[in-house]
């Protein structure tokens, strides 16, 4: 059997207006993803990333200092879902200026800035935005509201199982690196193990930056989890290596 390494991105720019960029600790995880795929002597037929500006640079990151790789490409089927529009269908009772405009979610950029300076006044923005984003995930997650999503829980999961069957086959049987986001991570996961949706989503809480998840398979299609959210990489080169948001 061959192996799909899912990667998780390193520390993006959380409070920033693009939080689609990586921190300056998130490049250097970027950084020791590539040392530990080296150390394992891991040589992938296939690398994908996402198509979202964090996944790019760790992977941009990780080829610093790893080099056995083939071709690489682009699967938007690996980004993550949309957080700010799950977070503005749960919360219209906030009534943050500039989120809404008569009723209705403002767009990407103007809801970005506006929940940026809603956390900035709060007292604790790391947990006030852990507040949001959890009761928003549950309710997202429960398939009660489905319509209220661009993206609803099952087309997402859909959509992140549909990439990893194209990676299969692309793969052609041999090793793939995939850099991605955790709620792909996630949905993946969910799959593999036959996890009901409130379980998968409490393995999301847990998955740290730069965290990597090997699957097995072969070409006959079945796909198993032989490990999730490796970090030994991340941990021996320093506690402050080790984050989740």
């Amino acid at each position: 059997m061959a192996s799909i390494y899912l990667v998780r991105h390193g520390q993006a720019g959380f409070n920033k207006l693009d939080y689609d960029q990586l921190s300056d600790l998130g490049h250097q995880q970027g950084q020791l993803i590539g040392d530990s795929l080296t150390a394992r002597g891991i040589e992938a037929n296939l690398v994908v990333h996402g198509a979202m500006r964090r996944h790019r640079e760790t992977m941009q990151g990780a080829q610093k200092t790893w080099h056995a790789y083939g071709p690489v490409i682009e699967h938007a089927g690996f980004n993550e879902f949309d957080s700010d529009d799950v977070i503005a269908a749960a919360h219209k009772e906030l009534n943050i200026p500039g989120f809404y405009k008569d009723g209705i979610a403002s767009n990407n950029l103007v809801q970005k800035a506006a929940l940026g300076a809603y956390l900035a006044r709060q007292k604790n923005p790391k947990k006030a935005f852990q507040d949001l984003f959890s009761s928003s995930i549950d309710r997202w997650v429960s398939g009660d509201f489905d319509e209220d999503y661009i993206e609803s829980w099952n087309h997402f999961t859909q959509r992140c199982r549909n990439a990893l069957m194209d990676t299969v086959k692309q793969a052609a049987g041999k090793d793939a690196v995939v850099f991605t986001s955790g709620g792909p991570v996630t949905a993946i996961a969910q799959y593999c193990l036959g996890l009901d949706n409130e379980h998968a989503f409490k393995l999301n809480w847990s998955l740290v930056n730069g965290g990597m998840t090997q699957l097995l398979y072969n070409q006959q299609g079945k796909i198993s989890l032989a490990s999730c959210n490796e970090q030994e990489h991340l941990i021996s080169a320093g506690k402050k290596f080790l984050t989740y948001r």
